[in-house]
């Protein structure tokens, strides 16, 4: 069968790949910080920073850390907010992905990671049925507008 008749009908693949790339060479060049970041409802952030900025006109969020507790506790299908980012940071809250590591007696990802773009705050949610107790918490999330 003719190229040509594989692929009529089709855009050009390769403008559109090689465009895609130019967008992510023109993000911005920001950094990680952690200015502005602070620990709520008795978390202590250790680490905490996140980076905000562009891609292609869009906005992105990233925030990443670990978050620790003298003894916390979250019950089962419950959130806790931990930590409140600035104002400066607008427009995100679709989240692309996220994981939340619990270091307790049963080492595993028991929380997912929630931001309320309205609040600008993030927090944990245990998924789990039960109620349990832990000190620290590693965490990841990336979002877009």
């Amino acid at each position: 069968m003719a190229v040509t008749n594989i692929t009529a009908g089709q855009k050009d693949w390769l403008s559109t790949l090689n465009n895609d790339l130019t967008e992510l060479n023109n993000r911005d060049s920001g950094s990680w910080t952690s200015t502005g970041m602070t620990a709520m409802n008795g978390y202590t952030l250790n680490g905490c920073s996140y980076f905000y900025g562009m891609i292609g006109g869009r906005k992105y969020l990233m925030i990443n850390g670990n978050v620790s507790i003298s003894s916390g506790s979250i019950g089962g299908q419950t959130n806790r907010e931990v930590i409140q980012l600035p104002a400066t940071v607008k427009g995100c809250g679709m989240k692309v992905t996220d994981f939340a590591y619990v270091q307790n007696s049963n080492n595993g990802y028991p929380l997912r990671v929630d931001y309320n773009a309205t609040t600008k705050r993030l927090s944990f949610t245990n998924i789990t049925g039960v109620g349990m107790t832990f000190t620290s918490i590693d965490f990841g999330v990336i979002m877009t507008e």
